[in-house]
């Protein structure tokens, strides 16, 4: 059994431990500094930076704040789980920050909005809004705004809703952790990705509960094409098969339901010419994800194919050093 969380009665920026994953950020990574080190408290936090080969700028900007500590791995050791788990051993705090390297915070209170669910009594994480970049399609756009709501949300256990994709949702985009949960429950390692789902339901059923605080805003956003949602929503459905208990119809009504939601929206904001690209991107992203969930029954070589994370398929059946095996 996991102890009872400690409540805290205030903030203590130097309880937090802030980690960011790193593989060539480009350019906007000094955006993304910038809006990190204007947050209040910014100074207190501990922050440590694991870098999986960057050949760019990325450790360049990083070396201008003194404050962050780096710690490179082979690009081969990096995993989303593996190499998150890794962070937290590194780190001293009792609360632990993930962030992107592609998440800019938009507020100066974002790190304080972020972690203060964290001072309430059976709150194990709490994870922020992502707000789409000028430059996001209205395609992206209008996923973000039905993802990430203007409202907040607690998730806690109710086991009449099968584990469904909404009930146990949670984003390692930007979160909050309560370290004493981590240690019980570390990130599964054996995930292509997707790892703070399932670590969510874990937790959800410990009886603890997850925060969605949209007042903790980041910009961040993808254009992606069509190969990589395809690639993207094949690794998801991989990683959430067994974790999730979407059935096939309750797929299908949710995606009729979204579709019927995207037009409507692109028709009232005078982006009607998006609707033949919108159809088209989310039967790829349905069709990657169903194909993803049954990739059990296929020969590696189609996984290799369709992933976008090939990496996993050549390290497949290795030992990772965590107790659960690769599925």
């Amino acid at each position: 059994m996991i102890k009872k969380l400690t409540r805290q009665s205030s903030l203590d920026f130097s309880r937090i431990s802030l980690i960011i994953l790193t593989k060539n950020a480009g350019n906007l990574f000094q955006e993304v500094l910038g809006g990190l080190f204007a947050c209040t408290g910014i100074n207190e936090v501990e922050i440590i930076l694991i870098d999986s080969g960057s050949y760019d700028l990325t450790l360049e900007y990083a070396a201008r704040y003194p404050e962050i500590q780096v710690h490179r791995i082979f690009p081969a050791e990096f995993g989303h789980g593996r190499t998150r788990n890794l962070g937290a051993r590194l780190s001293k705090g009792n609360v632990l920050v993930y962030l992107v390297q592609d998440a800019t915070p938009t507020t100066p209170d974002f790190l304080a909005r972020l972690v203060a669910p964290l001072t309430q009594p059976g709150v194990a994480a709490a994870y922020g809004r992502q707000l789409p970049r000028a430059s996001a399609n209205p395609v992206e756009q209008f996923y973000l705004q039905t993802t990430y709501p203007n409202l907040p949300q607690i998730r806690s256990y109710d086991p009449s809703n099968q584990h469904t994709i909404s009930s146990i949702f949670f984003s390692n985009v930007c979160s909050a952790i309560n370290r004493q949960v981590w240690e019980k429950i570390p990130f599964d390692e054996s995930l292509i990705m997707s790892e703070d789902q399932q670590w969510a339901k874990e937790v959800l059923q410990a009886g603890f509960s997850i925060v969605y605080e949209p007042a903790a805003a980041v910009w961040h956003s993808h254009n992606y094409g069509l190969k990589q949602v395809l690639q993207r929503n094949f690794d998801s459905g991989c990683s959430l098969r067994g974790v999730v208990g979407d059935s096939l119809s309750q797929m299908v009504a949710y995606e009729l339901n979204h579709l019927q939601a995207g037009i409507k929206h692109l028709v009232r904001e005078g982006k009607a010419a998006w609707m033949p690209y919108f159809i088209l991107h989310e039967a790829v992203r349905s069709f990657g994800f169903f194909f993803g969930k049954i990739s059990h029954l296929m020969p590696a070589w189609i996984k290799i194919h369709f992933s976008l994370h090939k990496y996993y398929w050549e390290m497949h059946g290795k030992k990772t050093g965590n107790p659960r095996q690769w599925s």
